[in-house]
């Protein structure tokens, strides 16, 4: 009842039995001497560990397409990933409990060459210090063209004391909206409507906002 697991590795694993059995899991990659170091600090609580996933874990190899299809609208990576993942782009848990309390637009227009900043507005409830990562996606349920299914568009690392409330904006520009038009080689947004999902990861979403998009 009081196993930690450390994993260590630079591509994901379908711990399936160890996510079912075991209460605590702590990943980290090969980080040369300072492995054990920082490792143990996170075990002993001296630091919140803050670190989020870059990549999607899936539960077994049946949710991926073949390996040598390179193709990534098949389902790699969590922009086209179909199915429930073991553990999702973006995920990580931490030792404080921090609550998204709010999350605003501070416009709602945006054109090529700008940038709109979304505001959101944290709490961190728990008893001890902790960081959080705010992730920005964007959805196109509009779109005439094949966009992704999620695209990360902006985020921020924050750190919180216990008790503190803070808003932070996160930047969203738009040319990490565009898509790549073929009339005119060059990058453009599609006009209309598309919603900025404020999350914890590429499936936990705190809240939805809606935007529009000009030429």
């Amino acid at each position: 009842p009081r196993t930690v697991v450390a994993l260590i590795s630079s591509f994901p694993y379908a711990i399936n039995w160890t996510q079912e059995n075991v209460p605590a899991i702590v990943h980290l990659s090969h980080n040369s001497q300072e492995l054990g170091t920082g490792l143990a600090r996170v075990l002993f609580g001296d630091v919140d560990p803050g670190g989020r996933l870059v990549q999607t874990w899936p539960r077994s190899l049946e949710q991926l397409p073949p390996m040598l299809d390179y193709d990534l609208s098949k389902g790699r990576t969590y922009r086209y990933f179909e199915g429930e993942p073991l553990y999702p782009f973006g995920f990580g848990l931490s030792y404080a409990r921090i609550e998204y309390e709010n999350a605003s637009l501070l416009s709602k227009q945006l054109r090529l060459e700008q940038s709109v900043s979304v505001r959101v507005e944290l709490a961190n409830l728990g008893a001890r210090a902790g960081d959080e990562v705010i992730q920005i996606y964007a959805r196109f349920p509009h779109s005439k063209i094949a966009r992704p299914k999620r695209l990360l568009c902006g985020f921020r690392r924050v750190s919180l004391n216990p008790g503190e409330r803070r808003e932070i904006d996160v930047n969203v520009r738009g040319i990490d909206l565009a898509h790549w038009d073929e009339a005119t080689h060059a990058f453009a947004l599609e006009r209309g409507e598309v919603e900025l999902v404020v999350a914890r990861s590429a499936a936990d979403t705190r809240h939805t906002l809606k935007l529009m998009l000009n030429e």
